[in-house]
């Protein structure tokens, strides 16, 4: 009986120790994605401040600190957008890490008209919430998304004024 508990002992260390080693792959690939969409954010020079295929908002609350929450909505899509990524930037920014959506998780996030399923990922909207230390500021996304099987990339800038 001791043999027998032992060996089972052994096999869930086993096991244990396999799966973590999975985990951490994919959370390395999943961090080097994240890596990759800022460094394109970063290095991008053309950014438009609104896309037809959706409504994007930003929106801005203080915090009892004196810092900005930032909001990026993005919602009310003219079609189906597909596994949607996307990470914001603000360039002087140097305290809070950059937000995103889609690149640091295995979910897939899927927008549609007037389609509602999160079971399979189907939202009614998105958000990246973020925090910076000022008040007056640009924030720049970086947003791609599948559309009848194209990768679709749009480099947007938002404007913020936290005083308004």
């Amino acid at each position: 009986m001791k043999k027998y508990i032992l060996i089972m002992l052994c096999f869930l260390l086993l096991t244990g120790c396999q799966t973590r080693e999975n985990i951490d792959d994919t959370d390395e690939k999943l961090y080097q994605q994240y890596q990759k969409y800022y460094t394109r954010l970063k290095k991008h020079k053309d950014f438009v401040t609104s896309i037809d295929e959706c409504s994007i908002s930003l929106i801005l609350n203080k915090t009892n600190k004196n810092n900005t929450r930032y909001d990026i909505i993005i919602d009310q899509p003219l079609h189906e957008m597909k596994n949607i990524k996307a990470i914001a930037y603000i360039k002087e920014e140097k305290k809070y890490n950059p937000p995103s959506i889609g690149l640091l998780e295995e979910q897939s996030f899927s927008l549609k008209p007037n389609v509602i399923d999160k079971e399979k990922g189907i939202y009614k909207g998105i958000n990246l919430s973020g925090m910076t230390i000022y008040e007056q500021f640009s924030v720049k996304l970086y947003l791609t998304y599948s559309y009848q099987n194209k990768l679709i990339e749009r480099y947007v800038i938002l404007y913020g004024d936290a005083f308004r």
